[in-house]
């Protein structure tokens, strides 16, 4: 992180020289040691494969809600049915929980507008509204794939318990799974 933070500091000042240098390493010391990105005990990993599988997701899910809401503004009639959902999640982290809002955030057609914690529950405004627990489905799925792709082993054990323990649920109301999202934005 501070090698990272130091090469943002020089690109910058757009000149590499050793009072930028400098400057950028102390900087970015005090940065790191003042605001460490995890808490002890759940630091996460990159997994390549399961961080791509991530990106593609949100991907598909940027252009699926794209297209709905291209289709929404081209057509004269009104179909948005606007609501805010709760959507109770793991907040492993606060990073994860970030990432998990943040990409709701710039998915179009949704917007996190609070987290609240203990539990830990996103508050979702969505455009097309017509399926709350697919809405719910959606972000608890992008969530474990966050988990899967930068959440800690121990955060990918407890995000699979809870994707199995939603399966069993599903299955015994018949709705669909959780792990093949839905089609809630």
């Amino acid at each position: 992180m501070i090698t990272w933070l130091t090469m943002v500091w020089v690109a910058l000042w757009e000149d590499l020289n050793a009072a930028n240098l400098l400057a950028g390493l102390t900087l970015a010391a005090v940065l790191v040691t003042l605001f460490p990105l995890s808490s002890p005990g759940v630091a996460g990993t990159l997994r390549p494969v399961a961080a791509a599988h991530f990106v593609l997701y949100f991907a598909w899910k940027l252009v699926e809600a794209s297209l709905v809401l291209a289709w929404e503004v081209v057509t004269p009639r009104n179909r948005i049915n606007q609501g805010i959902v709760a959507v109770p999640i793991q907040g492993i982290s606060d990073s994860l929980t970030t990432l998990v809002a943040n990409a709701i955030s710039l998915t179009p057609g949704s917007l996190t507008i609070e987290i609240r914690r203990d539990p830990t529950v996103l508050y979702v405004h969505v455009l097309h509204l017509h399926d709350i627990e697919a809405v719910r489905r959606d972000a608890q799925y992008l969530e474990v794939l966050a988990i899967r792709g930068f959440g800690s082993a121990r955060a990918v054990d407890l995000a699979e318990a809870q994707l199995d323990e939603a399966d069993d649920a599903a299955a015994a109301t018949g709705t669909p799974d959780c792990r093949g999202g839905g089609g809630g934005k």
